[in-house]
C-alpha cells in the first residue's frame, strides 16, 4: 500500500545557522552509510559525506522539490537513489513511517549537534516547528511511502 504525505520545508535565514537536534538516541554508521538520530517526536539523519551536498540540493535548496519516495529497501529523490545498507536503515524507515502516520504537521529542516562535529548537518523530520528566529518556511514537499 502506498501512502503520501506533505511536509513543510524550512531553511535558515543565514547559511550555516541551525538549532540543535537535542537529546536523542543514535544508530551510528561505521561503514559510510546513514547515521540515524531518534529524539522526542523527531528523527534525524546524517548522510555520508559523498551524498550530503546532493541531498541538500534536492531537498532544501530548490523551490520545487521532487517527491521523496521511500521503499522497503531504498530511498529515491531526484538524482539520488540510495539503497539501504543495513537493518538499522530499515528500522529507521519504520520510525519515519510512524512519525508521518501519527498525524499533525511534519517539518523538515537542518539541525546540528556538538557530538558530531561543527560542520555536520542533520536532516531533521519533526512534529515540532523549528525556531522562527532562525528559519523561514520555503515550501512544501511530498513524501511517498511504499
Amino acid at each position: 500500500m502506498t501512502s503520501e504525505y506533505e511536509i513543510k520545508r524550512y531553511s535558515a535565514y543565514y547559511r550555516g545557522w541551525c538549532q540543535t537536534f537535542g537529546e536523542h538516541e543514535s544508530v551510528l554508521s561505521d561503514e559510510g552509510g546513514i547515521s540515524w538520530l531518534f529524539g522526542e517526536n523527531q528523527i534525524g539523519l546524517i548522510s555520508p559525506q559523498s551524498l550530503t551536498k546532493l541531498l541538500l540540493l534536492e531537498v532544501l535548496r530548490k523551490h520545487l522539490t521532487p517527491i521523496l519516495t521511500i521503499g522497503h529497501h531504498s530511498v529515491h529523490i531526484g538524482k539520488i537513489d540510495y539503497g539501504f545498507s543495513k537493518a538499522s536503515d530499515e528500522s529507521a524507515l519504520e520510525a519515519v513511517r510512524l512519525l508521518l502516520e501519527a498525524g499533525g504537521n511534519t517539518h523538515l529542516f537542518l539541525t546540528s549537534h556538538f557530538m558530531y562535529g561543527m560542520g555536520t548537518r542533520i536532516l531533521t523530520l519533526s512534529h515540532k516547528k523549528p525556531a522562527a528566529i532562525i528559519y523561514k518556511e520555503i515550501g512544501a514537499m511530498r513524501i511517498r511511502l511504499r
